[in-house]
Protein backbone atom coordinates (compact mmCIF):
# COMPACT_ATOMS: atom_id res chain seq x y z
CA UNK A 1 0.00 0.00 0.00
CA UNK A 2 1.30 3.43 -0.89
CA UNK A 3 2.30 5.72 1.95
CA UNK A 4 0.03 8.51 0.66
CA UNK A 5 -3.01 6.33 1.41
CA UNK A 6 -1.85 5.42 4.90
CA UNK A 7 -0.84 8.95 5.88
CA UNK A 8 -3.99 10.45 4.36
CA UNK A 9 -6.13 7.89 6.20
CA UNK A 10 -4.44 8.68 9.53
CA UNK A 11 -4.82 12.44 9.04
CA UNK A 12 -8.46 12.00 7.99
CA UNK A 13 -9.11 9.73 10.97
CA UNK A 14 -7.84 12.32 13.45
CA UNK A 15 -9.81 15.07 11.72
CA UNK A 16 -12.91 12.83 11.64
CA UNK A 17 -12.62 12.26 15.39
CA UNK A 18 -12.17 15.97 16.12
CA UNK A 19 -14.98 17.24 13.89
CA UNK A 20 -17.23 14.30 14.73
CA UNK A 21 -16.65 14.86 18.43
CA UNK A 22 -17.39 18.56 18.11
CA UNK A 23 -20.57 18.14 16.06
CA UNK A 24 -21.60 15.13 18.12
CA UNK A 25 -21.29 16.95 21.41
CA UNK A 26 -22.86 20.21 20.31
CA UNK A 27 -25.57 18.98 17.93
CA UNK A 28 -26.23 15.26 17.80
CA UNK A 29 -26.06 14.17 21.43
CA UNK A 30 -28.79 16.64 22.49
CA UNK A 31 -30.98 15.32 19.66
CA UNK A 32 -30.31 11.71 20.65
CA UNK A 33 -31.14 12.57 24.26
CA UNK A 34 -34.52 13.89 23.15
CA UNK A 35 -35.12 10.71 21.15
CA UNK A 36 -34.13 8.55 24.12
CA UNK A 37 -36.55 10.39 26.40
CA UNK A 38 -39.37 9.92 23.89
CA UNK A 39 -38.52 6.31 22.98
CA UNK A 40 -36.39 4.80 25.79
CA UNK A 41 -36.88 1.22 24.59
CA UNK A 42 -35.85 2.03 21.03
CA UNK A 43 -33.07 4.63 21.34
CA UNK A 44 -29.92 4.12 23.41
CA UNK A 45 -29.10 6.59 26.15
CA UNK A 46 -25.58 6.91 24.75
CA UNK A 47 -24.49 5.90 21.25
CA UNK A 48 -22.64 2.61 20.80
CA UNK A 49 -19.08 3.80 20.23
CA UNK A 50 -17.90 0.50 18.73
CA UNK A 51 -20.36 0.62 15.83
CA UNK A 52 -19.75 4.36 15.40
CA UNK A 53 -16.02 3.70 15.20
CA UNK A 54 -16.59 0.98 12.60
CA UNK A 55 -18.82 3.28 10.53
CA UNK A 56 -16.08 5.92 10.57
CA UNK A 57 -13.42 3.44 9.45
CA UNK A 58 -15.56 2.15 6.58
CA UNK A 59 -16.43 5.66 5.42
CA UNK A 60 -12.82 6.84 5.59
CA UNK A 61 -11.38 3.83 3.75
CA UNK A 62 -13.74 4.49 0.85
CA UNK A 63 -13.12 8.22 1.04
CA UNK A 64 -9.32 8.01 0.90
CA UNK A 65 -9.31 5.25 -1.71
CA UNK A 66 -11.56 7.23 -4.04
CA UNK A 67 -9.36 10.33 -3.74
CA UNK A 68 -6.39 8.33 -4.97
CA UNK A 69 -8.28 6.59 -7.77
CA UNK A 70 -9.92 9.81 -8.98
CA UNK A 71 -6.65 11.79 -8.73
CA UNK A 72 -8.24 14.52 -6.62
CA UNK A 73 -5.37 16.70 -5.43
CA UNK A 74 -6.52 20.32 -5.16
CA UNK A 75 -8.26 21.92 -2.19
CA UNK A 76 -11.30 22.93 -4.21
CA UNK A 77 -11.73 19.53 -5.88
CA UNK A 78 -11.23 17.84 -2.53
CA UNK A 79 -13.72 20.08 -0.76
CA UNK A 80 -16.41 19.62 -3.42
CA UNK A 81 -15.94 15.87 -3.68
CA UNK A 82 -15.75 15.52 0.10
CA UNK A 83 -18.98 17.42 0.62
CA UNK A 84 -20.83 15.43 -2.05
CA UNK A 85 -19.48 12.07 -0.82
CA UNK A 86 -20.33 12.76 2.82
CA UNK A 87 -23.79 14.11 2.10
CA UNK A 88 -24.58 11.16 -0.17
CA UNK A 89 -23.48 8.59 2.42
CA UNK A 90 -25.43 10.15 5.27
CA UNK A 91 -28.52 10.95 3.19
CA UNK A 92 -28.77 7.24 2.39
CA UNK A 93 -28.61 6.38 6.09
CA UNK A 94 -30.89 9.18 7.28
CA UNK A 95 -33.54 8.75 4.60
CA UNK A 96 -33.63 5.02 5.29
CA UNK A 97 -34.28 5.85 8.96
CA UNK A 98 -37.07 8.24 7.94
CA UNK A 99 -38.64 5.50 5.85
CA UNK A 100 -38.67 2.89 8.65
CA UNK A 101 -39.17 4.92 11.84
CA UNK A 102 -41.22 7.77 13.18
CA UNK A 103 -38.25 9.05 15.19
CA UNK A 104 -36.11 10.67 12.48
CA UNK A 105 -37.55 13.80 10.90
CA UNK A 106 -36.76 15.58 7.66
CA UNK A 107 -35.50 18.51 9.75
CA UNK A 108 -32.91 16.16 11.27
CA UNK A 109 -32.00 14.88 7.79
CA UNK A 110 -31.45 18.45 6.56
CA UNK A 111 -29.33 19.33 9.61
CA UNK A 112 -27.26 16.17 9.23
CA UNK A 113 -26.77 16.80 5.51
CA UNK A 114 -25.55 20.33 6.21
CA UNK A 115 -23.11 19.24 8.90
CA UNK A 116 -21.96 16.32 6.75
CA UNK A 117 -21.27 18.74 3.89
CA UNK A 118 -19.13 20.94 6.13
CA UNK A 119 -17.28 17.99 7.63
CA UNK A 120 -16.80 16.35 4.21
CA UNK A 121 -15.56 19.58 2.62
CA UNK A 122 -12.97 20.15 5.33
CA UNK A 123 -11.83 16.54 5.30
CA UNK A 124 -11.82 16.45 1.49
CA UNK A 125 -9.60 19.51 1.24
CA UNK A 126 -7.18 18.06 3.79
CA UNK A 127 -7.11 14.62 2.15
CA UNK A 128 -6.48 16.20 -1.27
CA UNK A 129 -3.56 18.14 0.20
CA UNK A 130 -2.23 15.01 1.90
CA UNK A 131 -2.51 12.83 -1.19
CA UNK A 132 -0.51 15.38 -3.20
CA UNK A 133 1.97 16.12 -0.41
CA UNK A 134 2.83 12.48 0.37
CA UNK A 135 2.65 11.06 -3.18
Amino acid sequence: MEKKYIISFLIAFVLFMLLGGLFGTLVFLPTFETWHEAFPDAVRETPDMASGFLIGIIQLVGFVYLFGRLNIDTFSEGAVFGAIYSVAVWLMVDLQMVSVTKIVSYEYVAMDAGLSAVMGAVMGAVIAWSMKRFA
